[in-house]
């Protein structure tokens, strides 16, 4: 997985709504996405009244272009630690730990993660 990158929800949405972050999301490299970042992009789908075909079908794509990464006790764990020692909200501190745990860097929009090791801030 070295090389490749874990995108965050940020990105989706931006590219979802705006056609923007092109470059990331249209590209033939292997990408991986959080569990979690299904979830905020759903979540965000929904509360935009997007129809839920339409929601079901945006997220059938997502899932098309990226390898979901589940949560575990492993992920979990260290996510406690950095959001303790990073003062990062809860779902920002599993994806980034998602994304350290699968030697990944993440791309994002968020800056949440603004100075974090192996985090790009777009």
């Amino acid at each position: 997985m070295i090389g490749s990158s874990l995108i965050d929800s940020s990105v989706w949405i931006k590219y979802l709504f705006d056609a923007g972050c092109k470059e990331i999301i249209e590209t033939e490299e292997q990408n991986y996405i959080s569990v979690l970042s299904l979830f905020e992009i759903k979540l965000k789908l929904l509360k935009k009244n997007v129809k839920k075909d339409e929601v079901k079908e945006m997220i059938e794509f997502i899932k098309k272009k990226n390898i979901v990464l589940e949560l575990n006790e492993k992920i979990s764990e260290h996510a406690a630690e950095l959001a303790f020692e990073k003062n990062l909200p809860a779902i920002d501190s599993i994806i980034y730990s998602t994304s350290i745990k699968n030697n990944l860097i993440l791309i994002t929009l968020d800056n949440d993660f603004r100075g974090l090791d192996k985090a790009k801030v777009l």
